[in-house]
């Protein structure tokens, strides 16, 4: 590890030391274009000065690089990957490490925040980035600064507040796929210099891109979005100030196209995942929903900021939120009447956290508090399936009892039914009907500090503990609504005894961090840090033997080094960072198909990781700025007896991935001016399951984007986009949970996509 780190942060910090050389001859009035301020440590700072590898996507570069979703900031941000099946069923990926857990009693491995405010369960998680001030991802275990939910990272989703100024903007578009794009806020005061609004909302169609076959279905993988903010601003007094903010959102899109590549589909023959598909939706349970989502989520939160004196100031973030989403879902990916699976999903939650904070401008800086959270959920997971179909294509997979000869029942087609091994069960129902119901609710009270010491003028030492107590209950029941299956003789989930079991426990824990940073030259800061994170500990059942009770399943525990430094050379126009980190983790939880087919959590053993990361922002001119990132990341699990997946690379983490962005100013015509912003994205291959197959994995591939602008004095501007212009062929998922009944079903990721907007600013 010691080799490691030295060699890669001697690469690192190459470029950062020799440079401060090229800035000697900047006057100290030139202006410091890539200064960003980051509030990631609980108060406003440089990005430089912070000891942490963090990346912050502030609202211009959102809305020049066309960024409105996760997956798309995740493409410019090294060690950060960001899968979306639909809104419902993202996963999130830092530095290897993917948080995706749809069950209610798992807990996520990154923390989501919004406005300081956990949006971390997986199906609530996806919010529209719109109306920002940025976006920040802090990479490595922030146990201190993000809490129990941030084992390996943390993003931070930062709206834009009212202000008491009045201004607005209006922005309209239209695309292919028949897009429609509205968008825009208005913000002002309503008492001055005491009360002011901020209202804002975003909506976005577009038609689907795999084409469907059945006439029945939409095409696939459409979008379907709207959202609104409003928030109100109160300030009573010049020291103190409250922030109220409500967001409500409502995702409505068509299925995803879950594709197989084992049965071809009719009439199109194509089992490429771009390709037309072929689904089928069947079966009474849901009210007959069809393929589809239906999502909303809304939330309240109250923020409160005191300056109680020069020194001292108080914080509050009340949260309180909630979602219901509805998502039904053709997982063998062809069209016969086999497997129809849904999830209605739901959780609601409440949390507070007060902060002291402490600076009284001298040596001695930081904060202390507590926070409290509470939370429940369900995941109610119904299935239907034919039986005659699941026999005849299923039947080597599963198991079932003794039956007569096929061909001593007459009428039967020996072609149809070859696959099942030469038996037939009857009878067998056109519809088989069950459901897996989990729910888990959890209580947890922490306590954390943090504290900076300027040991000398140019090193700071940081340090901090939170500790974290939770009472936790898991539930677990399993219906079968319309009788035993003739197939399996129960059910593909089997049903427990007495209706629905659980189990609580309480957990109890402690993590830390602390870092260091050294300022080489008045441009250049170096900085190194440790931190132990933290996944709590799940109380599981087994679908597969839920007679046997409730398993616990260890914490999964990180313990993560890090050195880097941060620069801001040039007279402020180039911003370079480069780090290196390794990562060793404990009780690595995952998940494998147990022998009834199903996904079950397992302990997977041990892994660890190791990678260097860099950035660079640079103001070449006055005409020209030049982005770039590149992220190294080797993780993999350890070889070691009884391992699972030993030695095998982690799913949804590529080794290698860039990006280049350019913002070109191209004239100023008297009225305006205009713009170009192209860019380029690359990923190097990624396997979708911890099992390391080629056949679920994804070769490297770039996508090109270009962006042109024209912004005139009277306020208007006009924009035309064109998104993976060379219309690159790629898929974002495979396997899923066709891959559990030995037919892996595959995602298509997004064609070239085009359009317009204008937008009027006041």
């Amino acid at each position: 590890m010691k080799n490691f780190l030295l060699s890669t942060t001697t690469l690192a910090l190459a470029a950062t030391i020799a440079a401060p050389a090229l800035a000697q001859d900047a006057g100290e009035d030139e202006l410091r274009q890539t200064t960003v301020t980051v509030t990631v440590q609980k108060r406003a700072e440089n990005l430089r000065d912070v000891p942490v590898a963090v990346s912050a996507v502030d609202s211009e570069l959102l809305d020049d690089l066309g960024l409105d979703e996760f997956s798309d900031v995740a493409r410019f941000v090294p060690g950060f990957e960001v899968q979306e099946q639909s809104p419902n069923n993202p996963g999130f990926v830092i530095r290897g490490i993917t948080s995706d857990s749809g069950e209610s009693n798992i807990e996520p491995r990154i923390a989501i925040f919004q406005d300081g405010v956990s949006i971390s369960r997986s199906r609530g998680s996806v919010v529209e980035l719109f109306d920002l001030e940025r976006v920040e991802v802090a990479k490595g275990p922030q146990p201190t600064l993000f809490g129990r939910g941030a084992l390996i990272g943390g993003v931070n989703v930062i709206q834009a507040k009212p202000e008491f100024e009045f201004s607005g903007q209006a922005t309209a578009g239209i695309g292919n796929y028949d897009e429609v794009y509205l968008d825009g806020f208005v913000t002002g005061p309503i008492i001055e210099d005491t009360l002011a609004f901020r209202i804002a909302g975003r909506l976005r169609e577009r038609d689907g891109y795999v084409e469907s076959v059945n006439p029945a279905e939409e095409d696939f993988n459409s979008q379907d979005m709207s959202a609104v903010r409003a928030s109100l601003a109160f300030t009573p007094s010049a020291d103190l100030r409250f922030d109220l903010i409500a967001n409500y959102q409502e995702d409505s899109p068509s299925g995803t196209s879950f594709k197989s590549k084992a049965f071809l589909p009719s009439p199109t023959g194509s089992s490429e995942p771009w390709d037309p598909a072929n689904l089928n939706t069947f079966g009474n349970f849901l009210g007959g929903k069809p393929l589809g989502l239906e999502r909303d989520v809304t939330s309240v939160t109250l923020l409160g900021d005191w300056q109680v004196s020069d020194s001292i100031s108080l914080s509050s973030i009340t949260g309180y939120r909630e979602f219901d989403s509805l998502e039904v879902f053709d997982p063998d990916g062809f069209g016969l009447e086999l497997l129809i699976f849904g999830e209605d999903a739901s959780g609601e939650q409440f949390s507070q956290e007060f902060r002291t904070n402490y600076d009284a401008g001298g040596r001695i800086r930081g904060f202390i508090g507590a926070s409290y959270f509470d939370e429940t959920g369900e995941q109610n997971v119904p299935l239907t399936f034919d039986e005659r179909a699941v026999q005849a294509l299923l039947g080597g997979f599963l198991t079932p009892p003794l039956a007569p000869p096929v061909d001593a029942l007459p009428g039967i087609n020996l072609t149809v039914f070859q696959q099942s091994g030469g038996t037939v069960l009857v009878p067998l129902k056109p519809i088989h009907n069950e459901r897996f119901v989990n729910d888990g609710e959890t209580q947890a009270f922490e306590v954390f500090a943090d504290a900076t010491v300027d040991v000398t003028d140019r090193l700071q030492l940081t340090g901090g503990l939170r500790y974290t107590t939770e009472d936790k209950e898991s539930g677990l029941l399993v219906e079968l609504l319309n009788g035993p299956s003739a197939v399996t003789g129960a059910g593909l989930f089997v049903q427990p005894s007495g209706g629905r079991i659980s189990r609580s426990e309480t957990f109890d824990d402690l993590t830390w961090r602390a870092a260091a940073k050294f300022e080489l030259t008045d441009t250049v800061n170096l900085f190194a840090n440790y931190a132990r994170g933290r996944r709590p500990k799940v109380i599981t059942a087994s679908a597969s033997a839920p007679a046997a009770g409730f398993a616990i399943l260890d914490a999964e525990i990180v313990d993560a080094y890090e050195v880097g430094a941060k620069s801001s050379l040039l007279g402020g126009d180039l911003s370079l960072e480069a780090s290196a980190f390794y990562y060793e983790y404990n009780n690595f939880q995952s998940t494998q198909i147990n022998a009834q087919g199903l996904i079950e959590p397992i302990n997977a053993g041990d892994a660890t990781a190791e990678g260097f990361e860099a950035q660079a922002n640079w103001y070449l001119s006055d005409a020209l700025n030049i982005i770039a990132s590149y992220g190294y990341n080797h993780a993999r699990f350890d070889d070691e007896p009884g391992a699972p997946f030993g030695g095998n690379k982690l799913r949804l983490s590529p080794d290698h991935k860039a990006s280049l962005a350019a913002r070109i100013f191209l004239m100023d015509a008297g009225f305006g001016t205009l713009s170009l912003v192209p860019s380029y994205t690359w990923q190097s291959q990624v396997y979708f399951d911890n099992t390391e197959r080629d056949l679920i994995s994804q070769d490297s591939y770039g996508l090109v984007n270009l962006n042109v602008q024209l912004d005139l004095e009277n306020g208007f501007g006009i924009e035309a986009y064109v998104n993976n212009l060379t219309g690159e062929d790629y898929i974002i998922d495979a396997g899923n949970t066709g891959d559990g009944f030995g037919i892996p079903t595959f995602i298509a990721g997004t064609p070239t996509f085009y359009g317009a907007r204008i937008r009027k600013s006041f």
